[in-house]
């Protein structure tokens, strides 16, 4: 099984935040909370958007950003929605987040290479499951991304930090995704393109390792069984390691 990265690694780093996003915002915020007085949504869209912008704006610079770590989404929506003297309950809270999660069909692309390297996986006889840190996506969100990006036929599951309910690198996101497919460790093998988050955690709990960089400087050194600059030769890589 290959565990795959997703900022970085199949789509850029990059997260182009545009003006008319927040429109997009109030939209789905209205939808996910039917039968709250209006005024009373507006002003929960209002501290969301605004709660949120720093977020967003480290996100234009990179999708591995320190506010993501260090104050999950669930607790800015929580805070929001006691502001505004709405129950913060978890269901409110799900529907919240995944109408923040901004669609990126129209102003992201796969980097090159993502599909046919998905492609070569499943034809090499393995199945591909998304295994990222996220803010705002959990599980179905980024489906919805991947079918709108003609990526999902490729893809076998989806294991967000929001669904493992902890960041990489701590384990759970990859121990998640290993129960879901019901394998071992020794089986899989993790692409990404950060040491910290997706290489040492492999490594540690066995797994195999591809260290990509198609949208960052190439490493120094890494710990990776494999280094590849694109995906094409990350598909190379996972051939190779199969014909070990």
């Amino acid at each position: 099984m290959a565990l795959i990265d997703v900022g970085g690694t199949l789509w850029p780093n990059s997260w182009p935040i545009r003006r008319e996003d927040a429109v997009g915002r109030r939209l789905r915020i209205r939808a996910a909370m039917p039968g709250v007085e209006a005024a009373a949504v507006e002003a929960l869209a209002d501290d969301l958007i605004e709660s949120s912008r720093p977020g967003d704006e480290a996100r234009t610079i990179s999708t591995e950003n320190r506010v993501s770590i260090n104050s999950p989404a669930e607790i800015l929506i929580g805070g929001c929605l006691s502001r505004s003297g709405l129950p913060a309950d978890a269901e409110s809270i799900r529907r919240l987040r995944r109408a923040m999660s901004i669609p990126v069909s129209d102003r992201m692309k796969p980097l090159p290479g993502a599909i046919e390297l998905l492609a070569e996986i499943h034809r090499l006889g393995m199945r591909n499951v998304i295994a990222s840190n996220t803010y705002w996506r959990d599980a179905e969100s980024y489906w919805e991304d991947f079918r709108l990006l003609g990526m999902a036929e490729h893809i076998d599951g989806v294991i967000t930090s929001v669904d493992a309910g902890r960041l990489k690198p701590h384990p759970a996101v990859f121990e998640t995704a290993m129960r879901w497919a019901g394998v071992g460790a020794e089986q899989c093998v993790v692409i990404g393109n950060r040491e910290e988050n997706d290489i040492t955690p492999a490594l540690a709990l066995g797994m195999r390792a591809i260290l990509v960089h198609p949208d960052d400087p190439a490493p120094a050194s890494s710990g990776a069984d494999a280094v590849a600059a694109d995906l094409w030769q990350c598909a190379k890589a996972v051939r190779d390691m199969l014909d070990r």
